[in-house]
């Protein structure tokens, strides 16, 4: 077998600590500073994918050749509210486009309003409720029970005025109907959806039957954004912490705190590059931050393991020249294992599109700073930990 690493190797990683801690102070620092001029500066800290800022994502197949100009005018005309458009490729189909609309939906403030007003001209004095959630594709009309709908008949009539109505507004409806029991006075409105409005905004501009299909539309409202947003900074939270628990029940409390010191800051440049590559950022790419951490303590807890064998081992040599020498002796381990991990993640990062690629890129960055925090930050840090705590032990001896 191939030692691309001679066993014999002695690199003093624990002698020169304090120069790789001050790499690493300022790759975090940087990473913090653009994280916070970016809210500043283009008004967010990250740049949020439709599953964390709220708005949809659709794809649309075009039926003949058009480029990302055309389309973004489109658009435009249309009344939509375009983040990006995207000309993708691969997968066999040709003229693909992936759009990122701040839109959640094709019912905006203006319809709704327009609805309102005409439903309450229609029906004077009798509308007593008007509910709609922001990203849905259907909103109902709840009457006053002195509107009297007392048989089948009346609520097929007023179903088909509210139609006419809805129509007067320039309100996109498919279908009206009763909704639950007669004497309830509710009405379900089934809105054309957004898809069928894209249609419409793109006919309307680009020409009858521009659009070939539409075999992807994904929609979240603002409100579930922020909480999905917020759930997955508690993940990664949570997830640390646990990790701080489990190494000093498996090692000892000096070890746990390098490595989850070594674990934030991994996330935290990989986060910093998302920030300063303005790269899109969404739930994949937190699915990816939580591989790197259980990764990194992978690495971390195989380099505590040979520190612990050599401690009980080399019970005369000084405990800073047996950390370093357990980190050499799992240098060749560490490196091959991440040179196979980044082949992958590399792979899926060229060939791959969409959040697929923003995944393998996390990956991509989180390998490359979790194996040089493996063997650079956590390991020298149970060093540093071990001074402190045999001086805070010789100190209490003293006091006595």
């Amino acid at each position: 077998m191939a030692q691309w690493i001679k066993e014999n190797i002695n690199i003093d990683f624990v002698g020169r600590r304090r120069q790789y801690w001050t790499l690493s102070i300022i790759l975090v620092a940087v990473s913090i500073i653009v994280l916070i001029g970016n809210v500043f500066i283009r008004g967010s800290a990250l740049n949020y994918g439709t599953d964390f800022r709220g708005g949809s994502q659709v794809q649309v197949v075009f039926s003949k050749k058009v480029n990302t100009k055309m389309v973004r005018k489109a658009l435009k005309v249309g009344g939509f509210r375009a983040g990006e458009v995207v000309a993708m490729s691969g997968g066999g189909q040709k003229n693909v486009f992936m759009l990122r609309l701040s839109d959640v939906t094709g019912f905006t403030e203006q319809d709704q309003a327009a609805a309102k007003k005409q439903l309450n001209e229609a029906f004077p004095g009798n509308v007593r409720k008007f509910q709609h959630m922001t990203g849905g594709d259907k909103f109902y009309i709840v009457f006053k029970k002195e509107f009297g709908l007392k048989t089948e008949a009346d609520g097929l009539a007023t179903a088909k005025k509210i139609t006419e109505v809805l129509e007067k507004a320039g309100v996109p409806t498919q279908q009206v109907q009763l909704f639950g029991r007669l004497q309830d006075g509710t009405f379900e409105v089934a809105l054309g959806g957004l898809s069928v409005e894209l249609i419409k905004a793109f006919e309307a501009s680009l020409g009858k039957g521009i659009v070939k299909d539409i075999p992807q539309a994904e929609t979240v409202g603002a409100k579930m954004g922020k909480q999905l947003r917020d759930d997955g900074a508690k993940a990664v939270l949570y997830a640390l912490l646990l990790m701080l628990v489990y190494i000093a029940l498996r090692f000892d409390f000096r070890y746990a705190p390098g490595a989850v010191v070594a674990l934030a800051h991994d996330v935290t440049i990989t986060i910093g590059v998302f920030a300063i590559t303005w790269t899109e950022f969404s739930l994949p790419v937190v699915a990816a931050l939580l591989t790197i951490a259980g990764y990194s303590i992978n690495d971390t807890i195989v380099v505590f393991d040979r520190i612990r064998e050599n401690v009980a081992r080399l019970r005369d040599r000084k405990f800073p020249l047996v950390v370093n020498s357990s980190i050499n002796e799992t240098l060749s381990r560490t490196v091959l294992t991440s040179i196979t991990t980044l082949f992958t993640c590399v792979a899926i990062l060229v060939v791959g599109t969409g959040v697929l690629k923003s995944f393998a890129f996390a990956l991509t960055i989180g390998v490359i700073i979790g194996t040089y925090s493996s063997v650079f930050i956590a390991s020298p840090l149970v060093v540093l930990f071990n001074e402190r705590f045999d001086a805070a032990k010789r100190k209490g001896r003293s006091a006595r």
